[in-house]
């Protein structure tokens, strides 16, 4: 399980300066609607009002975040690049394990050598 942390552009954690300043700005989630008040806790928070639009994919709702349309909480090693890159920021260090990932195929079709690596990629990406 990756996990979760606050992500937003730099100009947005500007106005952040605890965990409370979230109660200011459009926080999306993914359809796990438990997501944030795990966060909350972690951060030892009174739970905010989550008012913003609801994504089913993590890479959505971060497009969504780098055009300022909000603050994510998403898994911060799927947007390293962006974090490296300054695109996006992480402005707290607390991070929340959120749900859980699958990688299906059917059984009535063996995996190609390259499905075979991307799993087991894949497995060790999750795994560090």
């Amino acid at each position: 399980m990756l996990p979760s942390s606050v992500l937003c552009t730099p100009s947005v954690a500007q106005r952040l300066e605890q965990p409370q300043d979230l109660a200011k700005e459009t926080l999306m989630r993914s359809y796990r609607a438990e997501e944030w008040n795990n966060w909350f806790l972690a951060a030892d928070i009174e739970p905010i009002r989550v008012n913003g639009p609801i994504f089913d994919s993590s890479r959505l709702m971060v497009e969504a975040a780098i055009q300022n349309g909000g603050v994510a909480l998403a898994p911060a090693k799927m947007f390293e690049h962006e974090l490296q890159n300054g695109i996006l920021v992480s402005p707290f260090d607390i991070s929340v394990e959120v749900g859980s990932y699958w990688l299906t195929w059917l059984k009535s079709k063996p995996l190609s050598p390259a499905m075979q690596q991307f799993q087991q990629w894949l497995v060790a990406q999750v795994n560090e």
